[in-house]
């Protein structure tokens, strides 16, 4: 059954992330967490599996993307993924449900924020400020596989087409993606690269959703993808916060239910 719910998570974050240009392990992380894998796998699984999709967006978004101003962040990206790495190792044994409430709070804080401070989007933006939004990026990114959120609204502040939109965190991502196997071997050892290895026996399924997702894109204009990816942050960063509130009421449940019935004597 475990493996039913990774297919249809792997699905959906696919075809989410074709038509958004990011989302698969701000949304697959959590999940997975949700099914019983430990962070450092869902991070790992999540890594290879969205590789290939982002690899597919990339190319198909390749003459859209913005690969001078990449190669200008990444550098800072680096830096902060180091240090990502080494939070997860030690975050590694704290609840998951913790990690997914702290993350959620963030999300809602960025999006609230977003709404309060209206940014018109413009051509170009400061130069030190894609260095900033790159490094945070990089933290979360090797903390949590999850370094869209700062990305995107630097991104989204940016008056860009649309596919340059839907390209950029992909191509920053792949970028980063060498630099990350090497931390995550050096922090987690051998060991971690089985549950990655396993993301590539679900590429028929991010095939076709990398294929359906680019279908659902052509009807698609600027305007809605901006919506759906503030959305997508809302109802991520709700879910984050709440789910383990839930699931801690149903524990709370099933004890009681579960306790023996004593009736009185006669």
């Amino acid at each position: 059954m475990t493996y039913i719910w990774v297919m249809i998570i792997i699905f959906s974050c696919a075809y989410i992330q074709t038509i958004a240009g990011f989302a698969f392990s701000l949304i697959s992380v959590p999940a997975f967490l949700l099914c019983g894998f430990s962070l450092p796998d869902a991070v790992a699984l999540t890594m290879v599996s969205s590789a290939c999709q982002k690899t597919m967006l990339v190319w198909h978004c390749r003459k859209s993307t913005d690969w001078k101003t990449l190669f200008m962040i990444i550098p800072w990206a680096v830096l902060g993924l180091i240090i990502g790495v080494l939070v997860l190792k030690i975050m590694s044994s704290a609840s998951p449900d913790i990690i997914k409430q702290v993350f959620g709070v963030i999300i809602i804080f960025v999006i609230i924020l977003k709404f309060i401070v209206r940014v018109k989007p413009r051509e170009k933006l400061p130069v030190a400020s894609g260095f900033i939004v790159s490094f945070i990026s990089g933290i979360l990114h090797g903390f949590a596989n999850i370094g869209g959120p700062p990305l995107v609204f630097w991104v989204l502040a940016h008056k860009w087409p649309k596919d340059r939109l839907r390209s950029f965190i992909p191509s920053f991502i792949i970028l980063l993606l060498p630099v990350q196997i090497v931390f995550m071997l050096i922090a987690f050892g051998v060991g971690v690269l089985s549950q990655a290895l396993v993301g590539i026996y679900y590429i028929p399924l991010i095939l076709l959703a990398f294929f359906l997702g680019n279908i659902s894109s052509n009807w698609l204009s600027i305007h809605r993808v901006r919506l759906i990816i503030t959305l997508l942050l809302l109802m991520t960063g709700i879910a984050y916060t709440i789910m383990p509130f839930l699931k801690s009421n149903i524990t709370q449940q099933s004890s009681y239910s579960e306790e023996p019935v004593i009736l009185p004597k006669r």
